[in-house]
């Protein structure tokens, strides 16, 4: 902590499966977390129909600032309004970053299926249980 990274998003197509995955690299202020909601929603609409998200979170700094820990809850909801049926967060076995992810979607509330892995294949196992 402490290094002050700044905030990266990486993307990653899953071929034949209806599937958003990034990877949030630094720490993510209210306009990084903005852009990736973006990203996020308008990739899974493209699926027209249900999907799952991966959001590989290990990399991430812990996000301390309240503004962007109140974007984070709304991206649960914009989520699943889009058709998003569960997220599986892939923290690598980090449990403060787990415990932050938790904190977030109980804000937000939705009711939103979500699990937490140590790798992306375990995340992607976990996610053909919804079909997707």
């Amino acid at each position: 902590m402490g290094e002050n990274r700044t905030w990266e998003l990486k993307k990653y197509d899953v071929p034949g499966r209806n599937v958003v995955m990034t990877e949030g690299i630094g720490q993510a202020d209210v306009q990084g977390v903005r852009e990736t909601i973006n990203y996020v929603v308008e990739k899974g609409k493209s699926f027209s129909g249900k999907w799952g998200y991966i959001p590989i979170i290990e990399k991430m700094d812990p996000i301390l600032d309240p503004e962007t820990q109140q974007e984070f809850a709304k991206f649960h909801k914009c989520c699943k309004e889009s058709g998003c049926v569960a997220m599986a967060f892939v923290s690598g076995g980090m449990a403060a970053i787990k415990v932050q992810a938790k904190r977030h979607q109980q804000a937000s509330q939705t009711g939103i299926v979500t699990g937490h892995f140590r790798t992306k294949e375990e995340a992607l196992k976990w996610l053909e249980e919804f079909g997707v």
